[in-house]
């Protein structure tokens, strides 16, 4: 199976190397695939000299903000193309293996990469993705297909260049770019006893340049008023962040999903 893989990554040209780079490496996946997207001439300079001597030699100039870059990425390949999407922190690509336990996936591309495309294309689906918390507890043995949180961490998407899909926000783009696909197509994926291990909020660089409790819940509320069929507010009590209950009010049948990270606060 041809595939892609895109990693937009801002100000962690460190990190970058020492995390995702190195979990795809000890997946032996061909570094030829892989495609580092930067945000300006002078973080490009950074990653250039970062990754000089690696197998990550294609780095390309892309925009400003993860909403852009990520419209920018879709852009710059193919209408058709299978592409993966992974963020720049990642540190283990995880599977269940009891209530109370996750271990490592032994073969990312089949268990994951082309499990995930070959249920695209079962339902008509566009895009799949993993669970959101690197918690098994909450995690279940199923291929998920209704309106659901395909968390920007780690997801596959079949290339379409629509005006129906391009992101406006920045945090809680995921969120917006789910909504969007499940109204363009009908239907989601998500393999729920796969997720992967992340600092998220906690790791520098990336969108915390920028992230604050109040640009997240004004990010959040603006969600929300896009799409007030699709999704609701709320105030995590714990945390005091907001976030947002995906579900399909239009179906007879409601279905809600919390697009939340529980286990990493």
């Amino acid at each position: 199976m041809n595939y892609e893989i895109a990693i937009p990554s801002y100000k962690r040209a460190e990190t970058i190397k020492k995390k995702t780079l190195k979990v795809l490496e000890s997946y032996n996946i061909d570094p030829k695939r892989v495609t580092i997207f930067v945000a300006d001439e002078e973080e490009l300079e950074a990653y250039t000299k970062s990754l000089a001597g690696t197998l990550y030699q294609n780095i390309v100039l892309g925009v400003p903000t993860i909403g852009a870059q990520r419209n920018f990425i879709e852009r710059y390949y193919p209408e058709g193309t299978r592409l993966m999407m992974f963020d720049d922190d990642v540190d283990e690509v995880q599977v269940k293996i009891s209530e109370q336990k996750l271990g490592r996936v032994e073969d990312l591309e089949k268990e994951i990469i082309f499990r995930g495309f070959e249920e695209c294309q079962k339902v008509g689906a566009k895009t799949f993705g993993i669970y959101a918390a690197s918690n098994a507890y909450f995690m279940k043995d199923r291929v998920y297909t209704k309106l659901c949180l395909i968390v920007a961490s780690m997801f596959g998407q079949i290339v379409e260049h629509s005006d129906d899909l391009v992101r406006v926000m920045n945090h809680g783009e995921d969120s917006e770019y789910s909504i969007k696909q499940y109204i363009r197509n009908g239907c989601v994926v998500r393999l729920d006893h796969y997720t992967v291990k992340s600092n998220y909020y906690k790791e520098g660089g990336g969108l915390q340049a920028i992230r604050t409790k109040e640009y997240m819940y004004n990010s959040m509320k603006k969600i929300s008023e896009m799409f007030p069929q699709y999704c609701t507010l709320y105030i995590r009590k714990s945390t005091g962040i907001a976030e947002l209950r995906l579900r399909d009010s239009t179906k007879k049948e409601e279905q809600s999903e919390s697009a939340s990270l529980d286990s990493f606060f």
